[in-house]
């Protein structure tokens, strides 16, 4: 099944070759998670990451992913 996944802010640096601006499609095996694809990607899996799933925040992680699915990651800013 192919999913869109979209790399944003200090992400961007984990785009692979493929990708066009920041965002790239991918195909993944049925059953795959958030976790498992942003692994593949480098992505960090703690607090320092922010994900949204069709442009809502998953309950977790564990998710698994849906044909056609638009995943984006990026650094959470702390700001004061």
């Amino acid at each position: 099944m192919k999913v869109f996944v979209k790399l944003l802010a200090t992400y961007r640096k984990l785009l692979p070759p493929e990708a066009n601006g920041n965002k790239f499609e991918v195909e993944v095996p049925k059953g795959t998670t958030i976790a498992d694809l942003m692994t593949n990607y480098g992505v960090p899996l703690s607090k320092e990451s922010v994900f949204l799933l069709n442009g809502l925040t998953p309950e977790s992680l564990d998710k698994e992913l849906m044909d056609g699915d638009v995943l984006a990651a990026f650094s959470a800013i702390a700001g004061g």
